[in-house]
């Protein structure tokens, strides 16, 4: 419904000329979606022709804002489409939204075309709420609040992260891509639903590659790890996994081990003491490998439960005997920071290491994100090899 906007005078320095056309001129009518417990606050520039029509933000049906915020955080597809569910679905999630402009001059909804722009006063929402972080949707948008918010924000310890528009538009960045550059605000609102938007994403992406690019892009990466074997010392131990779904294939780096005779062992889940599964390592032979004879890799996520015969077939291996460990992953950045399946497995098992063993992270490039969603408990890795 239209309101009374309060707004703040031009930054120092700005001058607005007189509207060229009074015919394009826009005031913003939607209220501010905010309450006492909003901790991010998200802002556009100016609500859409569709979205004044609608009364709410990003009302163009062709704006994926929506189908982002329902992949984030696990909802079901259409969840979102009316004004009540999606005012609904911020508040409780602690999300307040509103746009930085109050008002301007701008044909359609074109941002590049935006003339005499008046903000809107964000101590309203500031004042409020404890807002921590705040995410503008798109380069003008992001222009903006620095022009105009950009002094309040640093005053008040507030942190402004640019996003992309999520505009149809913006053709470049499909809905996965929005998702994984987003997820840093689900990260400001539960790190478990980030964590997870960010897999989904990823291995979606991992999913799609051809089969031949996935094979060749796996040969490529085993003959860089078939290079750190041959540096090993004879009777080494090398750790590795059997490749599950569309993980890269270690099979190539495998036979090399075997045929340089180095002890190659496997991840192995069992029962822990408090009905948990534990990490462990197993050595496993050539032979029980080839012949496909192993229960551990053949049911990698069920729990092993070995007999007499199984401890002496498999042996365990300490993990201070480990020489090298090659890690899976869904996904990483360039700060080394690594996003597992969810179960912390490698995340415990890492720091019982020596310091001495080699641990490599391996993936694809499709699975290299700008930023992983992390915690304190999350491990990096030195070294990530991807092709």
């Amino acid at each position: 419904m239209p309101h009374n906007v309060k707004t703040r005078p031009n930054a120092p320095g700005d001058t607005a000329a007189p509207p060229s056309s009074l015919s394009n001129v826009v005031t913003h009518t939607i209220p501010p979606v905010f309450d006492g417990t909003s901790r991010v606050l998200v802002l556009g520039t100016m609500p859409s022709p569709a979205s004044r029509e609608v009364g709410f933000f990003y009302g163009h049906p062709q704006n994926r804002f929506w189908r982002v915020m329902e992949q984030l955080f696990s909802l079901p597809d259409h969840t979102l489409v009316d004004n009540a569910a999606r005012t609904a679905f911020l508040l409780e999630h602690h999300i307040a939204l509103w746009d930085v402009l109050a008002s301007c001059s701008i044909e359609g909804a074109a941002d590049s075309s935006i003339a005499d722009p008046v903000p809107n006063d964000l101590t309203r929402i500031l004042d409020a709420a404890p807002i921590s972080h705040v995410f503008t949707a798109g380069s003008a948008a992001a222009k903006l609040c620095r022009r105009f918010d950009g002094a309040l924000l640093r005053e008040r310890g507030i942190e402004h992260v640019a996003l992309p528009s999520t505009s149809g538009a913006n053709a470049r960045m499909r809905l996965n891509d929005l998702v994984l550059a987003y997820s840093a605000l689900a990260e400001r609102i539960d790190m478990r639903q980030a964590k997870r938007a960010v897999r989904r994403a990823v291995l979606a992406r991992r999913d799609a590659m051809g089969a031949a690019d996935r094979a060749a892009r796996s040969h490529e990466l085993c003959r860089e790890l078939i290079n750190v074997l041959e540096h090993l010392p004879a009777r080494a131990t090398a750790s590795v996994y059997a490749a599950m779904n569309s993980e890269v294939d270690l099979d190539e780096c495998i036979r090399a081990a075997f045929a340089r005779d180095l002890v190659v062992a496997f991840p192995c889940m069992q029962h822990a003491g408090d009905g948990t599964q534990d990490m462990v390592m197993r050595a496993v032979s050539q032979a029980d490998c080839l012949a496909c004879a192993v229960p551990f890799i053949d049911r990698p996520v069920a729990s092993f439960r070995p007999s007499p015969e199984d401890e002496e077939r498999f042996a365990l291996v300490d993990p201070r005997d480990i020489d090298l460990m090659i890690v899976p992953l869904v996904a990483f950045d360039d700060q080394g920071h690594r996003l597992g399946y969810g179960g912390g497995n490698y995340d415990s098992y890492l720091p019982q290491l020596d310091s001495g063993c080699i641990v490599l992270g391996v993936a694809f490039e499709t699975q290299r994100v700008d930023r992983v969603p992390v915690e304190e408990h999350d491990r990096t890795l030195a070294r990530i090899c991807c092709a």
